[in-house]
């Protein structure tokens, strides 16, 4: 027998005498020892089939090969026997360990490695910037996804027939369209009149081509109108500029192309010419053009016909939706969607949205004007027509309380605006809808002793004695009075109610005297966003207190109001481009002036031959022609001052004649510089007529050409 085999016959005696000692002393001991048995048990059966059997096993290798059976080993062992075990092996294998490491290290002494190096060799401040610049490029984007949530956009909400239809059912919307349809059948079947007022001039002839119903209702701002005329955009396109790396949003822009840019110009033109008669014309002939649309609903508020400009500003919107990618409108609704304000083109759209918001919150219309606010403000987040402050008056009116404490803290992390902590004060009438009286009371202590100045005024208008705690803390700068007027001309309505000014009273009365010396000193001025709000809503407590630089910059047209400056504005087209032009409007209005009375002395000598005193080649004599052209030089001018002056009625008569005008739209295309548009096609044929019925009676020679504006040179004669 071998040596091995005799080592562990001893080993199970040994065993078999413990557990007999073992089991006397349990007998004798009330203590269980059973869970002492078990964790043996796992850790021998653990070192029986690990490492133990395998080292064993080449240990014997020498003595005895062919060993074919073993004793069974006892269920139970101690376990410090085993745990000493344990410690030998791994005190075997961490020398072991040590040994091969600290061999590799002697034989690799010299050399360092390739990644260690690299790292010594870097700067551990540059290493620092980027970990932060990552950092703080992380946090934009998730900044950026979190507005992008809040301000996603549903179509559904952006046309206000389904909210009227929610208002006053399907029934009461399906009656008056079907009255406004027999009011139009009516109408088709009654003569033509003579006088009509401005909404049925532009309504156009009843048996007209319309627009199908595929694009009436596919639209994705406006649902259109059935009696809209049958005529393409005109050139309007809408082209992706860029898109964010992470994809956080995409930026597109409005073109104006082609025949768009010259109606632009022949647009701005007749704005230089302050006819606005000429202006309704022009929209008869280019039914699409936005910028003609947002100028004649302004002849249309003035004739107190609000319901026609709410639907001029509707189909202005109609247009911009109808040239809309697919790609724009997944976008929208996920709130990844952007333009450029600094695009005059993409401008027309906010003044657009601005002017229907308006009609909406007249109607009622609360939600979809909320929707239009988001998407105005989504667009851009520089917020260029201060969106802002219309968003949290709707966003209460309509009960979305939770969306709007999530937006003004949103806004509040990121604006660098100081009016957020105006705008906040909205949170305490948002947190009364939710039931939470306690912590609009803790938001209402904290912005009184904020803003005192604004609650002493909203005590004041809502007419309330103003408590001790704020009494004589108004607003002491114009920047601070800007932002104070403006909440409180936004918001006011919503604090006068019984549970706001209960509170109001409650938080006042127990407050003590507002100590305004930790407060900041002053408040960042109005911005041009702002201040381009304040000048449209033109409410003269607001325009006394904005920033008057930003007022009396130029230009400032009511079709682009208070633009970005000059150096800041992307132009694509010279019909956009025009407004920065050096020429003033007196000039072209003179330019203007000569060319026509050129051209009404070239028609006069032209039909000469019944004129008295006239050469036998037609020539009319000089003293005779000048005469002529001072009686219409100044004919023109009282024309004109004359149709400025005039009725409404008598404008649109004069304009719906066919005649009238079609010289002047001709000379303002040649005049600048588009003679070849789509609008003076007619006007070139109706040239080309009377030129050769005049050429059949002058059989004088040709007359030279002379420069636009110039007068007729004096002969000798």
């Amino acid at each position: 027998m071998s040596s091995r085999q005799l080592r562990k016959l001893q080993k199970q005696r040994d065993l078999e005498k413990t557990q007999e000692v073992v089991v006397q002393s349990s007998e004798e001991s009330d203590v269980d020892q059973g869970p002492v048995v078990a964790k043996p048990r796992v850790s021998l059966f653990a070192a029986l089939g690990g490492a133990e059997a395998h080292d064993e096993d080449d240990i014997e290798n020498d003595e005895d090969a062919g060993l074919e059976t073993q004793e069974p080993v006892s269920d139970l062992q101690q376990p410090s026997e085993v745990k000493s075990k344990k410690k030998k092996k791994k005190k075997k294998k961490k020398a072991q360990a040590k040994a091969m490491t600290s061999d590799a290290a002697d034989a690799n002494d010299d050399e360092e490695d390739e990644i260690d190096r690299a790292i010594k060799e870097l700067n551990i401040t540059t290493s620092t910037n980027n970990g932060s610049s990552a950092a703080v490029a992380a946090a934009a984007q998730a900044s950026t996804q979190r507005i992008n949530e809040l301000l996603s956009i549903n179509p559904y909400y952006l046309k206000a027939v389904n909210e009227m239809r929610n208002l006053f059912g399907r029934e009461v919307m399906e009656s008056a369209e079907a009255e406004e349809g027999q009011e139009r059948n009516r109408r088709r079947h009654e003569p033509a009149q003579r006088q009509v007022d401005l909404e049925t001039f532009l309504r156009g002839r009843p048996d007209a081509k319309k627009l199908s119903e595929v694009s009436l209702r596919r639209n994705v701002f406006i649902q259109g109108r059935e009696h809209w005329p049958r005529q393409p955009a005109g050139g309007l396109t809408m082209r992706e500029v860029k898109k964010a790396e992470d994809g956080t949003w995409t930026e597109y822009a409005y073109v104006h192309e082609g025949d768009y840019d010259g109606v632009q110009t022949l647009f701005f033109g007749c704005v230089q010419m302050a006819d606005p008669m000429k202006m309704v014309s022009l929209l008869q002939k280019a039914p699409y053009h936005v910028s003609t649309l947002l100028q004649v609903s302004s002849v249309a508020k003035q004739d107190q016909n609000m319901a026609l400009a709410a639907e001029l500003y509707e189909r202005a919107l109609f247009t911009f939706g109808r040239v809309t990618t697919s790609a724009f409108r997944q976008d929208m609704e996920q709130g990844r969607a952007r333009l450029d304000f600094r695009r005059p083109e993409n401008r027309q759209f906010w003044l657009a949205g601005y002017l229907y918001l308006k009609s909406l919150i007249r109607k009622g219309t609360y939600r979809t004007a909320l929707e239009w606010a988001k998407l105005m403000y989504m667009l851009d987040p520089r917020d260029p027509y201060a969106m802002r402050h219309f968003i949290h008056p709707l966003a209460l009116r309509v009960h979305e309380s939770r969306w709007l404490v999530d937006f003004l803290d949103e806004i509040d992390s990121t604006s660098d605006n100081r009016d957020t902590v105006y705008l906040r004060q909205s949170v305490v009438l948002a947190k009364l809808q939710m039931a939470d009286i306690e912590g609009a009371r803790a938001d209402l202590v904290m912005g009184m002793k904020r803003v005192p100045w604004l609650y002493c005024e909203l005590f004041q208008e809502l007419n309330l004695d103003t408590p001790p705690s704020i009494w004589g803390l108004s607003a002491d700068s114009d920047a601070r009075s800007f932002w104070v007027k403006l909440y409180i001309y936004q918001a006011k309505d919503l604090w006068n109610n019984a549970q706001a000014i209960g509170l109001l009273q409650s938080v006042a009365k127990d407050l003590a005297k507002v100590d305004t010396n930790n407060l900041p000193a002053w408040d960042t001025p109005a911005d041009l966003g702002a201040t381009r709000l304040a000048y449209l809503e033109g409410q003269t407590s607001l325009l006394s207190t904005a920033p008057r630089d930003i007022l009396n910059s130029q230009p400032n047209y009511e079709f682009d109001p208070l633009p970005p400056p000059e150096e800041e504005n992307i132009f694509t087209g010279e019909g956009t481009r025009l407004p920065w032009k050096e020429r003033q409007s007196s000039d072209f209005e003179v330019r203007l002036m000569d060319m026509l009375v050129h051209r009404a002395g070239r028609a006069a000598r032209r039909g000469a031959g019944a004129v008295a005193g006239a050469d036998e080649q037609g020539d009319v004599p000089v003293e005779q022609l000048a005469r002529e052209q001072e009686e219409l030089h100044r004919e023109l001018q009282a024309r004109m001052q004359q149709e400025t002056e005039g009725g409404l009625q008598q404008q649109v008569r004069r304009a719906g004649a066919e005649d009238d005008g079609r010289d002047l739209y001709a000379t303002l295309m040649r005049l600048l510089g588009h003679g070849n548009g789509p609008l003076a096609e007619a006007d070139a044929e109706a040239d080309a007529e009377a030129d050769d019925s005049a050429g059949d009676r002058d059989e004088g020679p040709e007359e030279p050409e002379r420069p636009p504006g110039a007068w007729p040179e004096d002969s000798d004669e």
